[in-house]
């Protein structure tokens, strides 16, 4: 009887912290859907080509400083909406948010709605050209 309780409020206790793990990525879709992608209409599978990062590790590069180099390399890129979008998320204190969902869409997490079959299709044009 012991056991089964103890089992119980094991399972509760594991489901509560998934789900709490799992809220930053959601709270970074959210504010990548409002902000950026409803902005400047970049998908997040394009929005990780433009940045040209290969790891977790190089993306969280780009967010130092404030997101000052993720910012700059958005201007250089051309995407001046996309930089604005992601000033308004640091001024809001969220990219902590954004950073997590960006590694979780590297790690090939990617919502319904970020465009999954933009990131084949380039692909496919990246495996053509070489």
């Amino acid at each position: 009887m012991k056991f089964s309780r103890l089992f119980v409020a094991g399972a509760i206790a594991l489901s509560f912290t998934a789900t709490t793990a799992l809220a930053d990525y959601n709270k970074g879709y959210k504010y990548y859907d409002k902000y950026i992608k409803r902005k400047s209409h970049i998908k997040a599978p394009e929005f990780i080509e433009i940045l040209g990062v290969q790891t977790p590790d190089e993306l969280k590069e780009l967010f130092k400083n404030n997101a000052k180099p993720l910012i700059e390399k958005l201007e250089k890129a051309g995407k001046k909406k996309a930089a604005k979008a992601v000033e308004k998320l640091a001024k809001k204190h969220k990219l902590k948010d954004l950073e997590d969902f960006l590694v979780g869409i590297m790690n090939g997490k990617i919502p319904a709605g970020c465009g999954w079959y933009h990131f084949l299709s380039s692909s496919k044009k990246n495996l053509r050209s070489k």
